[in-house]
């Protein structure tokens, strides 16, 4: 019998995109449902200062998760970048289904005729990501990485305004909402480490909702899950969250196994500590947990005590 399924998600215009991407693969798989988004608006929209300011902590999911546990919804579109990972899930609810990964790496956005290799001494360089700051401050410690907030648009029009001379982005983001002809340059994971789970898409819903659990197991890409699986538990050993220089992607090698690089990095990306793992498919978990007793010997967790302190 045909049902109708609500999702909650975001209003920007890419949140919207990624809904429809889960829309369009529902439908291949049970098209005789109806699938509908359902806008939801979250703290990290309504607020524009420095999310730091709020906790920090799910901002850009509490109210779309409220809304699953209050039956509003019966699923919810979340970019898992977005996705805490130092904390449970809310109880209750599980995120059972992931879309295959996108483009992981970060790109230059810089107004028409201009580009990143360009940029003057001073050039402000806008991005919300500390480990883009980071990353940003080392490598090029004569530009000005400046914070700059907003809906991937919002922030390309800012640009184009001169409130920044560059800004750092998602390649998958600028993909989705068809703005990638505007990259200008596109860093290597090597320069600029993705942020845990960049690039994926993830559908959460009820524990007990035995009918869309089934549903998106029909939807889930195992490898993405797998490795994704891998990343979060590091932010969880580390617990750390979106306000921390921490980075890093697992990957299936073309042997079947999995790799997993990643980083932990102070502030100013002077202090800089690497992992890397690799490990049998089958083991992702141990293979997450092994790249987090990595950082932490070498001293990550009191990179990220110490930036706790300083905010």
């Amino acid at each position: 019998m045909a049902k109708t399924y609500r999702i909650g998600t975001r209003g920007s215009k890419m949140a919207l995109a990624q809904t429809q991407r889960i829309i369009d693969k529902l439908s291949e798989v049970a098209p005789e449902n109806e699938y509908q988004a359902v806008v939801i608006k979250t703290t990290g929209d309504k607020f524009m200062g420095d999310l730091k300011a709020m906790g920090g902590k799910g901002l850009f999911c509490k109210e779309i998760e409220q809304a699953l546990l209050d039956g509003e919804v019966e699923m919810a579109m979340h970019s898992m970048k977005d996705v805490p990972g130092d904390v449970d899930l809310p109880q209750g609810l599980a995120i059972p289904a992931m879309l295959e990964r996108d483009d992981i790496r970060d790109v230059a956005v810089c107004r028409k005729g201009e580009d990143f290799i360009g940029l003057k001494e001073g050039a402000k360089v806008g991005t919300s990501a500390p480990r883009r700051a980071a990353a940003l401050q080392a490598a090029f410690p004569y530009l000005d990485i400046v914070p700059i907030r907003g809906a991937a648009d919002t922030r390309i029009g800012k640009l184009d305004i001169g409130e920044v001379d560059a800004l750092i982005m998602a390649k998958s983001g600028l993909e989705r909402i068809g703005m990638d002809a505007r990259i200008s340059e596109v860093f290597e994971p090597d320069m600029l480490c993705p942020a845990i789970a960049q690039g994926v898409i993830g559908i959460q819903c009820r524990e007990d909702d035995a009918d869309v659990m089934a549903l998106l197991a029909q939807i889930n890409h195992e490898d993405t899950f797998t490795c994704v699986t891998a990343e979060r538990i590091v932010l969880k050993e580390l617990q750390g969250n979106c306000h921390t220089p921490i980075a890093g992607f697992c990957e299936v090698t073309k042997g079947g196994n999995l790799r997993f690089i990643a980083l932990v990095s102070s502030p100013d990306g002077q202090e800089v500590v690497r992992a890397r793992e690799k490990m049998p498919y089958q083991d992702a978990e141990k293979l997450g947990l092994a790249v987090a007793k990595s950082l932490i010997d070498q001293g990550a967790k009191d990179i990220i005590k110490n930036i706790q302190k300083a905010s």
